[in-house]
């Protein structure tokens, strides 16, 4: 592409930042093949070695600090440089580039690999503006994690393939949902920490959330550092510890979750153990997985001091009953498995909560102590086993 770059950084670090910008590289089938690739490039007045990847969408850009000498730049494929780093067993590893090649050297090994051939590679943007946010990162990853798995994985369905991101009233508050069921997670955030009195309402492309979760899970940084999270109204961009991630928000408009929330009504409330729940949740779903009529469905009878769960495919039959503290008139309601094993996985509370009202409405799982993450399940319909 241009140029000889010559630098020598430490191989984990290298691997490390590879398994980083692999999450935004492109994944259409037809695209332009240095889309699928890493770019690789230096800055020998810092010494360190650059690696980009881009989708045109979103972007990510590593840097690793090492010896750098030339100002040389190259894409390769992605899948074969990583597959070549992640067997060097040397601590240290030297990458040149030059003539369209690049040699991978360490102490006892030698490969050259050749660089894409006339890749037009987008040139980082940065994003000015004055709306930044500073936040723990694993108060950030905490979040993200909280909510993500309620978004809808369907890329064709844009509006919801996303997770909402909003700051006011010194909350930073996230929510993800698929239609049928909703996450809602809210932090504390101070303003005299940086943060702007503007108030940020975007959404964020799914794929996003995924990689900078990845990306805050990296053995790169530090683990108490700060996340820069930086928004103009048409991008975001998530930086910390020699990484910057930046992408494009979805547009369309987000279902008006707080609305949602606030109308919710409820009259009757269940209190189970937890580690109880999940465990006859997960002997059911092992039924209820094959049930062909209402797939994951299960039927979830409440009375007194009790829970019954029954849930049934082609070739079997599963009830168990479990002790409950419960509040209200009896009620009989079908419930995707899936969905509740999903959240009641993630509470860290020795105790979750249900909260109904009847077999057609919105049931409302959170663990006992936090009221800073909700969890919202639409029932299915009611068969009888």
């Amino acid at each position: 592409m241009s140029d000889k770059l010559n630098a020598t950084v430490k191989t984990w670090e290298l691997l490390e930042a590879i398994k980083i910008v692999e999450n935004f590289i492109s994944r259409e089938k037809m695209g332009k093949e240095s889309l699928k690739g890493i770019c690789i490039e230096a800055n020998q007045k810092e010494n360190i070695l650059i690696l980009r990847t881009t989708d045109l969408k979103m972007s990510a850009k590593v840097e690793i600090v090492g010896q750098a000498n030339g100002n040389g730049k190259a894409v390769v494929l992605c899948k074969i440089f990583k597959e070549l780093i992640k067997d060097i067993s040397d601590t240290d590893v030297c990458i040149m580039i030059e003539k369209e090649k690049i040699l991978i050297q360490t102490v006892n090994s030698k490969s050259v690999i050749s660089a894409i051939k006339d890749a037009e590679f987008p040139e980082w943007a940065d994003i000015n503006s004055l709306r930044h946010y500073s936040v723990q990162k694993s108060e950030l990853k905490n979040l993200f994690e909280n909510v993500k798995f309620s978004a809808s994985a369907n890329p064709e369905n844009e509006a919801v393939n996303c997770v909402r991101f909003e700051y006011e009233e010194e909350k930073l508050k996230v929510a993800g949902t698929d239609t049928y069921r909703l996450s809602y997670a809210e932090i504390n955030l101070n303003a005299n920490e940086g943060q702007p009195e503007e108030r940020l309402n975007v959404s964020v492309p799914l794929k996003m959330i995924d990689g900078i979760v990845k990306s805050m899970k990296s053995k790169l940084g530090i683990p108490r550092e700060k996340v820069l999270i930086v928004c103009d109204g048409n991008k975001v961009l998530f930086k910390f510890a020699g990484i910057e991630i930046v992408s494009d928000l979805t547009k369309l408009e987000f279902p008006d979750y707080k609305t949602i929330i606030k109308n919710l009504n409820t009259d009757k409330q269940a209190v189970l153990h937890t580690k109880d729940f999940i465990a006859v949740l997960k002997r059911a779903y092992s039924i209820a997985k094959g049930n062909k009529e209402a797939k994951n469905g299960a039927i979830f009878d409440f009375s007194q001091n009790r829970l019954l769960i029954k849930s049934i495919d082609e070739y079997s039959k599963f009830e168990e009953d479990i002790p409950i503290i419960y509040s209200g008139e009896n009620l009989k309601i079908s419930l995707d498995v899936k969905f509740l094993m999903d959240f009641i996985s993630k509470v860290k509370d020795k105790t979750v909560v249900l909260k109904m009202l009847n077999n057609k409405s919105a049931v409302l799982v959170k663990g006992e102590s936090n009221d800073n993450w909700i969890y919202l399940i639409m029932p299915l319909a009611l068969r009888e086993y």
